[in-house]
């Protein structure tokens, strides 16, 4: 399971000002800071299947490591998305070009895989481009990511861009998550954003628009 809020970012700005808020400086080592480069694609049969089923197939490279995620039964309120979610370290990049649902016969994510699409073939359809700065927040009571996701998608009408802030429960207190996510958002004045990437790749919004 992946809970997570997202929030939409005005101005690049406030990324450094977020992660040098004072604030966080009990809850943050600032040197483990990781700096990621992702590509993220999205593939769905020509029918669009998964996406009709509320099913999100993703091959992603971050830095050197290339991941193959499902993810499924998402429920979105006030900005937190919580969602099923299964993830696989892909070491073939033939795979990476042209997957299928048998990598993930092993888990229960194959069964909803087969249940919307058979075995029918798998097709790019979005792709994004974005930096990611990821900081883990301990706070004693919970552990969370807090990210900064800058870059583009390439949907399907076009291209938008992606300036968002992510705060992912990992473990813990998670009323204590909350507070956290909640105590950044209201300092800054974030909008909860309830539309995932790829739901945007599908749909683009003149406001995101390049």
């Amino acid at each position: 399971m992946e809970t997570e809020f997202k929030y939409r970012l005005e101005d690049r700005n406030q990324i450094p000002e977020i992660l040098n808020d004072p604030m966080l400086d009990p809850f943050v080592n600032r040197d483990n800071l990781e700096d990621i480069m992702m590509h993220a694609v999205y593939f769905d049969t020509e029918d669009q299947d998964l996406r009709n089923a509320g099913i999100a197939y993703r091959i992603r490279y971050e830095n050197d490591r290339i991941t193959a995620t499902i993810k499924w039964d998402n429920h979105v309120e006030e900005g937190l998305h919580s969602r099923e979610e299964f993830n696989l370290v892909i070491n073939d990049e033939r795979f990476a070009e042209n997957p299928d649902i048998g990598a993930f016969e092993s888990s229960d994510a194959y069964d909803v895989l087969l249940k919307a699409a058979g075995e029918k073939k798998l097709l790019k359809l979005v792709e994004m481009e974005f930096r990611r700065q990821l900081i883990k927040v301990d706070t004693g009571r919970s552990m969370s990511a807090l990210s900064f996701d800058d870059g583009v998608i390439h949907g399907q009408n076009g291209d938008s861009k992606i300036l968002e802030m992510e705060v992912e429960w990992y473990h813990g207190d998670e009323e204590d998550f909350r507070d956290v996510a909640a105590k950044i958002a209201e300092k800054y004045d974030l909008k909860p954003e309830n539309a995932s990437k790829l739901q945007r790749g599908f749909t683009s919004d003149i406001r995101d628009s390049y």
